[in-house]
């Protein structure tokens, strides 16, 4: 049976729609492209000087890409294997993140919205608009769309956040580094983790602390830039209340899934860099790939470039170094595994969008001869 199709912004619902449009001025617009234009260039230049520092420890770039080349074809096909198995196990977290939404169709949102974000400078919201139109065409509305981005990128954000200061404690309790040198990076991995769990708690319908620090960014942001005509941030705590409501429903209902997706997909993702690591000849411990895994999570949160590249790469590799790896089988490592969750799934992603769009065109077609004959139409 075909979902109801309801418009949220029609009728009932005019304060959702209110709540998510901030007023906008060409000098703002102006402005915002200024501040991308220099994130873009704070980034390259980042990932710039990390390769430069990987070569200066001794990193050869030619070496890495030759042991690439060199791995068998059962290799590769195996690691492919892994990485597919690591999508399946994220499409039970978007398959609890939308009520009705088949694991299959779960992995069709993904790859397709990946291919379109991993290909374009803020490509995600290009690519959840694709995933929108996917979703409305299997009869699913737009609250339940705007509910199932919030609360499959809330996961997603959430892991991001806990999981440097997991591996932080993993790091110490295997003896990687010392609390000495552990101690630089326990601030950043204690922020983290505070903003993550701030983030489940308003998931879960405790939204109160959130909502404060959320206020209290709006009023900084409006104090620092006060000489605008238009103050900044008026619109935030409105739209943050608008996209986290009726989300902690859903949350308490399908936390087992959600829970557990996650945790399989880290465990998948961590999987498939440490398959990739042993491929080029190396043998690390358990919690430096989880600390190169939690970095390169963390790096792809800077969405001013596609899928986080260059900055995941140099967070990887960085980390990798810094932990006691082999400079030269890192660098190939990492490239190996980037090859898979970055750039295989544009050309995946891309022909699993062009067999949806094939389908409902031939389904449009079919459905549009059977109005003509005066039978009813069938659900996509």
């Amino acid at each position: 049976m075909p979902y109801v199709v309801v418009d949220p912004f029609v009728g009932r619902r005019p304060d959702m729609k209110a709540a998510m449009q901030e007023p906008t001025s060409p000098a703002r617009d102006s402005a915002g492209r200024l501040w991308r234009a220099i994130l873009i260039v704070v980034v390259i230049a980042v990932a710039a000087w990390a390769a430069s520092r990987a070569s200066a420890a001794g990193a050869s770039w030619t070496a890495a890409l030759g042991l690439i080349g060199r791995l068998p074809w059962f290799d590769v096909l195996g690691l492919g294997l892994v990485w597919i198995l690591g999508l399946y196990v994220h499409a039970i977290v978007l398959a609890a993140s939308l009520p009705g939404l088949s694991r299959l169709r779960a992995l069709t949102l993904n790859l397709t919205g990946s291919a379109v974000s991993n290909v374009l400078p803020l490509g995600g919201l290009a690519g959840t608009a694709l995933n929108l139109s996917m979703t409305r065409s299997w009869g699913h509305s737009r609250l339940d769309f705007a509910r199932f981005v919030v609360v499959s990128k809330g996961c997603d954000i959430i892991a991001k956040l806990l999981m440097p200061a997991v591996a932080l404690a993993a790091l110490l309790a295997a003896g990687a580094v010392t609390p000495a040198t552990g101690g630089t990076w326990a601030i950043p991995g204690a922020v983290a983790f505070v903003a993550g769990v701030l983030l489940l708690r308003a998931l879960c319908g405790r939204a109160a602390p959130l909502h404060r620090m959320v206020s209290l960014a709006a009023r900084a942001c409006s104090w620092a830039i006060r000489r605008r005509a238009r103050p900044v941030g008026t619109m935030w705590p409105a739209t943050v209340s608008a996209l986290l409501k009726g989300t902690d429903v859903l949350v308490r209902r399908r936390r087992l899934p959600l829970t557990l997706g996650m945790a399989g997909y880290w465990l998948a993702q961590a999987l498939l860099l440490w398959c990739c690591l042993v491929a080029v000849g190396l043998h690390p411990l358990p919690s430096v790939v989880f600390a190169a895994l939690a970095a390169e999570r963390m790096m792809t949160l800077l969405v001013v470039t596609p899928g986080g590249a260059g900055s995941a790469e140099a967070g990887m590799v960085t980390i990798l170094i810094a932990l006691g790896v082999h400079p030269t089988e890192a660098l190939a490592g990492v490239l190996l595994f980037r090859a898979f969750v970055f750039a295989a799934e544009i050309p995946v992603g891309a022909a699993v969008g062009l067999g949806w769009w094939a389908t409902r065109r031939l389904h449009g077609h079919s459905d549009a001869r059977r109005r003509r004959d005066g039978a009813p139409p069938i659900c996509a």
